[in-house]
């Protein structure tokens, strides 16, 4: 088992709060208690097809080979990407936050 060396984690981490940024900021949005002004609605306009696009990647990059397994992961499928994105997509609770911080405490 190989460790990452400290510049490729550093890189990694950068990355990781870079792409939390940009959901962070596509949430303060959606959950804004007042009227969206035209900034606001240019900003969701700009981010929704993003992380539409983010997931219909991870979708496709994830479909069914001829012997039911994900191309991708080569797991059978669906493979737990499909399997999460859809549970955290058709969620009738709106439990993500939830999930998320489950996830956090295991780490």
């Amino acid at each position: 088992m190989s460790t990452l060396s400290p510049i490729v984690a550093d890189a990694f981490s950068l990355l990781r709060m870079n792409l939390n940024q940009h959901l962070d900021e596509a949430e303060l949005l959606a959950c804004k208690g007042y009227e969206w002004t035209e900034e606001d609605r240019d900003t969701a306009r700009r981010l929704i097809p993003d992380l539409v696009l983010v997931i219909r990647g991870l979708l496709l990059d994830h479909q069914a080979r001829p012997d039911d397994t994900c191309r991708t992961c080569t797991s059978a499928w669906p493979c737990p990407v499909v399997t999460v994105i859809h549970g955290l997509l058709k969620d009738p609770q709106r439990q993500f936050v939830a999930l998320v911080l489950r996830a956090n405490e295991g780490e």
